[in-house]
């Protein structure tokens, strides 16, 4: 049995998968106490079951649904052991979509969109970028972006167990969008 946990915004999903099916799942949309639910609902859906690995979906989206997902991860690959794979939120949804052809694949924040353009193969090109609404529109005149995608977790689950595994140490959030704080110059800094 292999864990994938996904926490990138308010959503909550809880995978449980063994030989090509999903045996057990949790959704939760739309809720703001992903940091009270997750613990209880992966215990719930373990049960005394030792999983084989994880995977986790490692950002980019909420800085804190990420960081919460992040770390729960990997407490639990170092704690119990276990292999830990990384799939970002953009590769969710570029592997959730036909195959064969070249995508730019996208989702958004209240202020903004994370995007990522894809080869047919799912190599990424370039970096993922976070573009402002207004930004946004102005791209969308140029290129086709895909935001309206509905995830197909057993594509997903089995992309991801082909990725190499990492030491837990090695995990970190994927972060495009900078903080407020980051965007200070040091001018600004000064003032304080």
């Amino acid at each position: 049995m292999n864990l994938y946990i996904d926490t990138h915004l308010d959503d909550l999903v809880i995978l449980l998968f063994k030989d090509n099916k999903i045996v057990k799942e949790k959704k939760i949309t739309g809720e703001k106490q992903n940091s009270k639910m997750i613990m209880p609902i992966v215990k719930k859906i373990l049960g005394k079951k030792k999983p084989e690995s994880i995977i986790i979906c490692n950002g980019p989206g909420s800085f804190t649904g990420v960081r919460l997902g992040v770390t729960i991860a990997k407490t639990l690959a170092q704690t119990l052991e276990i292999p830990i794979r990384t799939i970002s939120t953009l590769e969710c949804l570029a592997v959730s979509l036909e195959e064969g052809f070249d995508k730019i694949v996208g989702f958004s924040d209240k202020n903004g969109y994370y995007i990522g353009i894809f080869e047919e193969n799912l190599n990424v090109v370039g970096n993922y970028e976070y573009l402002s609404n207004s930004e946004f529109a102005e791209y969308t005149k140029k290129y086709q972006v895909y935001t309206e995608v509905e995830m197909n977790y057993l594509k997903i689950l089995n992309y991801a167990m082909k990725k190499e595994t990492k030491n837990p140490h090695e995990v970190n959030p994927e972060y495009i969008k900078k903080l407020d704080v980051e965007k200070w110059s040091l001018k600004q800094w000064k003032k304080i």
